[in-house]
């Protein structure tokens, strides 16, 4: 079940009628129980027995941050057990399901001609534990360093986990944003379901209209351009339709789960914001993945000692946090690299002053010329991350630099016009930004969503899953 589904329109449904029933003042605990059941049926409808994985993680950070809590701050050797706990069950879980065969490639890799490599398995990676993980970890550390209260009723905490709009593929939600909406009273109003609806009619064009018609043509041509004999122009524009699939993709899923989540009356926070407009580094991941870039600043690149210990283990920092974060979105060595990608161009930014902003036309010219830096290094990155293997992003990169074929085919100039939706909606932001054009009246937000309702209809490329549902 996801987003493109009758099953899940059919959920969504019954919880609207929950919610405008015995739900509507969202604080009466039936609708909060509807809530619970639809999140762990969502769930469970991809391998049921999975659910177990969700309720064992959910229950050990339940128990371990009322622990953490009740444990006066005397006894820091105590917490940090509980906390260690904690981490280690979330983690060792996430390791066990997604890094067990990549551990066993790598072992192969540098022990394979020894003949000791012991047999590889294959299990299937438990829907979005990349995502519930973090969150759930979130909450434990949070509590831990004081920054919240735990929650003392298991439900509550448990739909902050399992709540099924994001569930999947985030937004990577906190407790402190999340937990204060449950009992909060609010009644369902008229204003709030028009922002939902536009949020989702947006989310599917985005989906159904652009990424899945960009992955037709990504999907069925990649591999020509992973040969030694493509041709630059469509290995180059290939990589600009997979760059536009992977934002359309997911900003389209981040925009569904927002909207979905505001009608059955909570709201999650912005995920994407125009990315392909940063002129920095630092500013891409302000834009991209926004609650993921939080996560790994607070959790993971503070806690290694962030900018605090000197401008060379800074860079550390920043290399091995992007490390991570690329190993974060998959088990092979591509997202490795592009990991290593991210990082190190975030380390030469910060070694340069480039990620601060310069006064004057000369800042300006720099900050010019550095947007197609930025750019191009990302459009590098994700070449890595849609290739399988690292000799064929290679192959991918030296057709580019061959410089030959340059003429468009048909394939290129269609698959251009599912691009253009893209470019205006950066446009729109870049011109918002700067205060040059208002948000769009509700008139105006009327049209447009008959518009992407009409492509949806129309244009439908067929189903696919969502991109970071593998995550």
């Amino acid at each position: 079940m996801n987003f493109v589904s009758w099953a899940f329109l059919l959920l969504f449904a019954l919880v609207v009628l929950a919610r405008v029933t015995i739900g509507r003042r969202k604080i009466e605990p039936a609708y909060v129980a509807v809530l619970i059941i639809a999140s762990t049926v969502f769930y469970a409808w991809h391998i049921p027995v999975y659910i177990l994985i969700l309720l064992v993680s959910s229950a050990i950070d339940y128990l371990a941050a009322i622990a953490i809590h009740d444990t006066p701050l005397s006894q820091q050797t105590r917490r940090r057990v509980v906390l260690a706990i904690s981490l280690t069950t979330n983690l060792g879980l996430l390791a066990f399901f997604k890094y067990g065969g990549f551990a066993l490639r790598v072992y192969h890799d540098l022990f394979g001609a020894t003949g000791t490599l012991p047999p590889e398995f294959a299990l299937a990676l438990p829907m979005g534990i990349s995502f519930y993980t973090f969150q759930s970890m979130s909450y434990t550390i949070d509590v831990y360093r004081q920054h919240l209260a735990p929650l003392r009723r298991f439900a509550p905490f448990y739909l902050f986990i399992a709540f099924f709009p994001q569930l999947v593929a985030g937004p990577i939600v906190r407790a402190v944003e999340f937990v204060p909406q449950i009992p909060r009273p609010r009644r369902l109003r008229a204003v709030v379901v028009h922002q939902g609806l536009w949020l989702i009619v947006g989310g599917f064009f985005l989906k159904m209209v652009c990424a899945d018609n960009l992955a037709v043509y990504v999907d069925e041509h990649w591999q020509r351009i992973t040969r030694r004999d493509g041709t630059s122009a469509s290995a180059l524009w290939l990589s600009l339709m997979f760059s536009g699939q992977i934002f359309a993709d997911f900003a389209g899923y981040s925009n569904i789960a927002r909207g979905t989540a505001l009608i059955l009356g909570y709201r999650l926070p912005l995920n994407f914001n125009a990315p392909y407009l940063a002129a920095s580094f630092k500013n891409f991941w302000e834009r991209w993945h926004m609650t993921l870039s939080r996560w790994l600043r607070d959790y993971l690149y503070v806690g290694l000692g962030g900018n605090r210990r000197g401008r060379l283990r800074t860079y550390v920092n920043l290399l091995l946090v992007m490390l991570l974060g690329g190993l974060w979105h998959g088990a092979a060595y591509t997202f490795i690299v592009w990991g290593a990608i991210h990082g190190v161009a975030l380390a030469v930014e910060r070694l340069l002053g480039l990620h601060l902003e310069r006064p004057g036309l000369t800042g300006r010219a720099l900050r010019i010329a550095w947007f197609f830096v930025v750019q191009g290094t990302v459009l590098v990155a994700w070449v890595f991350f849609r290739s399988p293997s690292v000799e064929e992003a290679w192959h991918v990169l030296s057709n580019v630099l061959v410089f030959d074929g340059w003429p468009l085919g048909p394939m290129e100039w269609v698959g251009a016009l599912f691009l253009l939706p893209i470019v205006a909606l950066h446009v729109f932001a870049w011109l918002k930004e700067r205060r040059l054009v208002a948000e769009p009246t509700v008139t105006a937000k009327a049209v447009l969503a008959a518009g992407m309702v009409y492509a949806i209809l129309t244009l439908y490329a067929g189903t696919a899953d969502f991109i970071y549902f593998q995550f």
